[in-house]
């Protein structure tokens, strides 16, 4: 770098010298550094704005080789990712993403594949009205879990496929804020237990506790089908509602099939293979689907 000349002049009353220094050459340091600051800022937008479209294409891909296995279409509700005070799961974003799915479906047969932890009642609530009124058949494919909501989602539809260890799970409402978080059921045994003492926000969970367990009960009567009976569906549906059991309680195949739900057991290896590394992988969050162009349909069982 050259050395900057320094020269002196006199100020507007030509008494008082001024120094003024002017740089002869440029400092070639500062725009290295620049260009960096500027490259990796442009990588990192691209990161967010980019990095789930690329995601969503490749998990689209996985998709595709179900499609090629099944002769279906597929779409699939993925939630996996967690942050410090939130995770994801079903909500309005869900809610708005599927029934943008479900139209392009036109109607067409799809699998429903469910790997959630579950989310907002009335999204869930919601987005199983959809799937019921849906023209054409739904099968609802377990590979490890889908609990609470995602229960409801998969009751909801004409089939339940499942590998021999995933489950579902109760569909109590839970309630509360970040302090205070549990079951309906146990926002009622607080308030009766403190009678007079209970607080108001005690009061008011268990009071729209009750109610949510009450419309979801009477909703899970109306869409579980599976061939069971009215007191089958209104046993079942009690089970799931009433808080009697620990909401990460398991059902597996064995289990459903107690209560008089049907469901088919996945057991061909190379799905198998192909839904797991599906469930394992980072890819796929939320709402993605892959739409067979000629609509070619066999709805057959996996094996």
């Amino acid at each position: 770098m050259a050395d900057p000349m320094t020269m002196l002049v006199l100020n507007q009353s030509q008494a008082i010298p001024i120094t003024v220094t002017m740089t002869a050459a440029t400092n070639w340091t500062q725009y290295i550094a620049t260009a960096v600051i500027g490259l990796l800022s442009s990588m990192l937008i691209f990161i967010v704005l980019y990095a789930p479209v690329i995601a969503s294409k490749i998990g689209s891909r996985t998709l595709r080789k179900i499609s090629k296995l099944t002769k279906r279409n597929v779409v699939m509700i993925k939630h996996t990712e967690q942050a410090l005070f939130s995770q994801s799961m079903i909500n309005d974003q869900t809610l708005r993403d599927l029934t943008a799915v479900l139209n392009k479906m036109n109607g067409e047969p799809f699998d429903l594949i469910l790997h959630t932890p579950g989310g907002e009642v009335f999204s869930s609530l919601s987005i199983s009205r959809m799937l019921k009124q849906y023209p054409g058949k739904i099968r609802a494919v377990v590979p490890l879990y889908s609990m609470s909501g995602g229960s409801l989602l998969a009751l909801s539809c004409n089939e339940i496929a499942m590998t021999k260890n995933a489950c579902l799970g109760p569909i109590d409402p839970q309630l509360g804020n970040l302090f205070k978080y549990g079951s309906a059921k146990s926002w009622d045994h607080i308030v009766k237990y403190k009678g007079k003492k209970a607080e108001d926000q005690s009061i008011s969970f268990a009071m729209t506790g009750m109610q949510y367990t009450k419309s979801i009960r009477n909703h899970l009567n109306k869409v579980m089908d599976f061939g069971m009976s009215t007191k089958q569906r209104t046993r079942f549906a009690d089970f799931l509602t009433d808080g009697s059991i620990e909401h990460a309680f398991p059902l597996t195949p064995g289990d459903l099939g107690k209560f008089g739900v049907k469901v088919d057991v996945i057991e061909n290896t190379k799905m198998l293979k192909i839904l797991s590394k599906l469930v394992t992988s980072n890819r796929g969050e939320g709402v993605t689907y892959y739409k067979m162009k000629r609509g070619l349909f066999r709805y057959g069982k996996f094996r």
